[in-house]
């Protein structure tokens, strides 16, 4: 990290092409774990999540296949706030699950509590690292 002049910690230079490419991670991210939460097709995600960004479907296809060059802060703001909020519903669920299973008795051992631990471990590292 370097502190610019006013005293800001920065991480790296930020700049267009790095706004573009930061973007269209988090929306992947968004995207993929809609789809998979809601048992649909990330295009189908891309629909609901865009009505909650109140963005066209087309601006959040264009962010992903790198169409555009310049990305708006409050849309910027508005992904990360959406990637947040769905991180940390799928945590809370995965948290649920291991505890329902715990709850029953499953062996430590089973694919579904590997699985949703490994998923929840996963979920955690994402909010923590990948959202700035």
């Amino acid at each position: 990290m370097s502190s610019n002049r006013d005293g800001y910690l920065e991480s790296k230079p930020m700049n267009a092409v790095s706004d573009v490419s930061t973007i269209n991670h988090l929306a992947a991210v968004l995207e993929r774990s809609e789809a998979h939460r809601l048992g649909v097709t990330e295009s189908d995600a891309r629909k609901s999540i865009a009505r909650r960004l109140g963005v066209s479907p087309g601006t959040l296809e264009n962010i992903r296949r790198l169409r555009t060059k310049v990305v708006p802060n409050w849309l910027m703001n508005k992904v990360r706030v959406e990637l947040i909020a769905v991180l940390q519903l799928e945590i809370q669920r995965l948290e649920h699950e291991i505890h329902i299973a715990r709850q029953t008795g499953s062996d430590h051992r089973e694919d579904a509590l590997c699985m949703a631990e490994t998923q929840l471990a996963k979920a955690r590292k994402a909010l923590e690292g990948e959202v700035m």
